[in-house]
């Protein structure tokens, strides 16, 4: 999870600095909000099913799952109404957990671990 992560704030930055110094601050901006609140849900996951796992805990499950999207649509919803957000970007930024799990799976794949599904 922590490699995952890395990747993904490391994208974060790149993908920042470049939309900054090539279209401005609004498409930089929605990219960092989108890859920056995947990344937030990714590790906020991570560590509602490790206690779901440890606790075997149902209804914990539910209530993450319900509460998580909920809330998502929320922000979503609150971000979509703001003047400098733009959905274009704020998706790429979403979809570049893309390139997070490939990093993962390239590494995995390197180190000869036959566990990457």
């Amino acid at each position: 999870m922590n490699f995952v992560l890395s990747v993904q704030i490391l994208i974060t930055a790149l993908g920042s600095i470049l939309l900054g110094s090539l279209l401005g601050v609004q498409p930089s901006a929605s990219f960092a909000v989108g890859s920056l609140g995947i990344a937030l849900s990714f590790s906020m996951m991570a560590i509602g099913y490790g206690l779901i796992f440890k606790k075997k805990m149902i209804a914990l499950a539910v209530g993450i799952i319900v509460f998580k999207y909920a809330i998502l649509g929320i922000i979503i919803f609150t971000l979509v109404k703001l003047s400098w957000f733009e959905p274009l970007w704020f998706a790429l930024g979403v979809a570049s957990l893309i390139l997070s799990a490939i990093a993962y799976a390239l590494k995995e794949a390197k180190e000869g671990n036959k566990n990457v599904i």
